[in-house]
């Protein structure tokens, strides 16, 4: 059995922070692709933000499963962890298909098992991408636990420094003319980006997790700011350029995006390592990968609709009414024994204790 493990609270924040940040980035889509106006300027502006959501999820599972030694078991792998990701990814999938059905009007069982036969090799929904990924990352945790712990801190020059420098290419590539950059793509830094980047990311995230070394804030905030400008503008001029939206300089798996969640994941750890009343209250964190699947499905069900919002304010209260809603439904669900395990991927004793309705009550009552 799985011994209980110290609570970190500043990976509460950024869990938050990430998973509202997901929900902007989907919903801005449509507005961000409508043309440069002046409310598109604020637009990019939360958006260059919110981009950093992917990386600091990353980072934050790289940390937890990289420094616990139970990663090197597989048998915990295989027997709790994976069916924590696969079964609500299922679920979820069973949930947009029967969707696409009714879209479709189709409610044969053959059209309906086309749908879940094509999820096998691709997302339902474009969301759901990122689940697939990180099982394939879960995967891998084992070995690269193992390699880690081995290599320690003596290794950590070396794997930065690979880190770094995928992250230097990706920096540098918007800032020359197609015609040069091949020059920047040699078939080395292209295979170092495994599954996009992301393999990296989650190794990231385990050493900075257990930096020891306080970093100076100044310093922190300095990068931190001078990345986030850069995004923004360096966005801002390729989308006029091009006529259309243009997010390169806005990359999830490497270069100003990576650099300016790394700040802001050692900002959260050296200022913001104490528990959130909220948040314990809400039971919102456990809760967070149902939100996710269900921000999906629940924008789908908007656009049904017809309800795309093309200008920041509505698009900030759209957001924030997803949220809600996600929130609402997934704690019901958590609530709900039949559904519990399978919708949230939380066992429904643990759910009872944390993130279902009444749990705050039947823990002061204990």
């Amino acid at each position: 059995m799985e011994q209980e493990k110290r609570h970190i609270d500043y990976l509460d924040y950024l869990r938050v922070f990430s998973a509202l940040g997901v929900v902007w980035m989907h919903t801005a889509v449509s507005g961000l692709r409508a043309g440069v106006t002046r409310g598109w300027h604020f637009m990019n502006l939360a958006t260059s933000l919110a981009f950093t959501a992917v990386p600091l999820f990353f980072m934050i599972s790289g940390f937890l499963l990289l420094s616990d030694d139970r990663s090197l078991d597989w048998k915990l792998l295989l027997r709790r962890r994976l069916p924590r990701l696969i079964l609500p990814l299922a679920a979820w999938t069973a949930v947009a298909a029967a969707r696409n059905c009714a879209v479709a009007r189709d409610f044969s069982p053959l059209y309906f098992l086309g749908q879940l036969r094509d999820a096998l090799y691709s997302p339902i929904l474009v969301p759901f991408w990122f689940m697939y990924t990180l099982i394939a990352v879960y995967l891998l945790s084992p070995l690269l636990r193992a390699g880690l712990r081995e290599t320690g801190e003596k290794g950590a020059p070396v794997i930065l420094g690979l880190i770094g420098l995928v992250s230097l290419r990706a920096m540098l590539l918007p800032f020359l003319p197609a015609a040069w950059q091949h020059w920047l793509s040699p078939d080395l830094l292209r295979k170092l980006q495994a599954w996009g980047g992301y393999l990296l990311l989650f190794v990231l995230g385990w050493y900075l997790g257990n930096w020891k070394r306080r970093v100076d804030e100044r310093l922190l905030l300095a990068v931190a700011l001078v990345c986030y400008g850069v995004i923004v503008l360096g966005t801002w001029r390729r989308t006029v350029a091009a006529g259309e939206y243009d997010a390169m300089f806005q990359d999830q798996s490497a270069g100003f995006e990576v650099v300016l969640a790394a700040c802001l994941f050692l900002l959260a750890k050296q200022r913001l390592d104490r528990p959130c009343r909220l948040l314990r209250r809400t039971g919102l964190v456990p809760l967070l990968l149902p939100v996710y699947y269900l921000h999906a499905v629940i924008l789908m069900v908007f656009y049904a609709f017809g309800i795309d919002p093309l200008r920041t304010p509505a698009i900030a209260g759209l957001t924030l009414l997803n949220f809600l809603l996600c929130w609402l439904i997934a704690k019901t669900l958590a609530s709900l024994r039949p559904l519990c395990y399978v919708f949230t991927g939380i066992p429904y004793e643990t759910a009872k204790q944390t993130c279902a309705w009444g749990s705050q009550k039947r823990e002061k009552k204990a």
